[in-house]
């Protein structure tokens, strides 16, 4: 038996990844993805059938950009007439070995749930059978662990695949469940110990700033205030998951805007008690780079990138036009939040520096002089795409300013 187990690891085990790629995503694809959930959010109601169609691109991009989020590794996804080949390569951390588990399988359209056929780990092949039983308990799982994911599973009725794009139909009840009788698992990243945590950071800005209500506050000051509330609050000195949530409440509070749209576990919280937060005299920078750390925070650097790009893009479309100064906000937000989010010892130093005493421009560099308020129009002929020699220049001298703050010297 030991010698089996011991000759299915080695097979398992591969010491190489079999797929390693460029990891983006680009404001084409935020803006794709987000014509999604509004098309969700404003034309689907309860009791209606929808379908979503996702790009064979976008499909094989979304996968490869989870494996690295949450697994530090690599995917590909190539579609088929009624099949897709699935191909996901994750490294096992250092401490336990150093190797590689290549995963590859092809699902089968197969009524409600495509079917996994050739599935293998490593050089480890998996039987059909056992492979669909396990995703069977895993969806079993889910269902009984998340109010959402059941949800979700529930309105499922069928993946479908074509060379040019995965179509999901699904027949929408609404999100009427009772969660009393689920255990207290909310999907992706908030349990319950996260959830008090926001609570209690959110409660506690909301108490600081009912004395200034209306008032303008800087973004310096509203740091200060609530990294010293992580100092008392924090009982088992885990300052990364302290500054983490203490980003995200501050984020709802400077953007002003209700958790529970985000949160639905938020639905009976106050609102963000209104305030005006300022970056180096501006809220819209204010806003911008608190926003972009919020992003960075909870999920990582290249979606938070592509989301501030694409949002400056749309505004030189129709709104107050294309902001190379909303830009050097967003990489600020982003690079301060990459920075803390490191490790423990990362999340402390910039708890230290900011407790030393910060000021507005200690968060973000010189600004003023960079081109803003750029329609569409004006940017193109200044700077035709963001490929070109031009923007990238630009791009370069936000990276060099953002770089020569001084929470980025430790």
């Amino acid at each position: 038996m030991i010698v089996t187990l011991t000759v299915m690891i080695c097979l398992a085990i591969d010491s190489q990844s079999r797929v390693k790629r460029e990891i983006f995503i680009t404001p084409e694809q935020i803006a794709r993805a987000k014509s999604i959930l509004d098309t969700h959010r404003y034309q689907v109601y309860p009791g209606t059938l929808a379908t979503i169609r996702i790009r064979a691109d976008d499909a094989d991009n979304a996968l490869n950009y989870l494996a690295h989020h949450f697994g530090k590794g690599y995917a590909r996804v190539t579609l088929h007439d009624k099949s897709a080949e699935v191909l996901l390569s994750l490294p096992i951390p250092a401490n336990i070995i150093n190797g590689y588990i290549n995963l590859q399988a092809t699902l089968i359209e197969n009524g409600r749930f495509p079917e996994f056929r050739s599935v293998s780990i490593g050089s480890l092949p998996v039987p059909d059978r056992f492979a669909n039983r396990l995703i069977e308990k895993l969806l079993a799982w889910l269902q009984t662990a998340s109010p959402d994911a059941h949800t979700g599973l529930d309105a499922f009725r069928k993946l479908q695949f074509s060379r040019h794009e995965a179509v999901v139909s699904y027949f929408w009840k609404g999100w009427e469940i009772d969660k009393v009788s689920y255990s207290p698992v909310s999907l992706p990243f908030l349990d319950q110990l996260a959830l008090e945590k926001l609570s209690h950071y959110h409660h506690f800005l909301n108490e600081q700033n009912r004395e200034h209500a209306s008032a303008t506050i800087p973004l310096s000051e509203i740091l200060t205030q609530i990294m010293q509330e992580t100092v008392r609050h924090s009982v088992q000195k885990d300052a990364l998951e302290e500054f983490r949530a203490a980003i995200l409440i501050t984020a709802f509070h400077v953007v002003q805007i209700p958790l529970r749209l985000v949160i639905p576990e938020a639905a009976n919280w106050p609102d963000p008690v209104k305030i005006n937060v300022t970056l180096d005299g501006r809220n819209d920078l204010a806003m911008h780079f608190m926003a972009s750390a919020a992003i960075t925070a909870y999920s990582d650097t290249v979606l938070s990138n592509a989301i501030g790009l694409y949002k400056e893009l749309e505004d030189s479309r129709s709104g107050s036009g294309f902001s190379f100064n909303d830009l050097i906000a967003d990489r600020s937000g982003t690079r301060f939040a990459e920075k803390a989010m490191a490790n423990q010892d990362s999340a402390r130093r910039m708890r230290n520096i900011i407790l030393a005493g910060i000021r507005d421009t200690d968060l973000i560099p010189q600004w003023t002089d960079l081109p803003e308020h750029l329609s569409e129009n004006a940017f193109k002929a200044h700077f035709g795409d963001t490929s070109s020699p031009r923007y990238q220049k630009m791009m370069d001298k936000i990276e060099r300013r953002v770089a020569s703050l001084k929470w980025q010297r430790y």
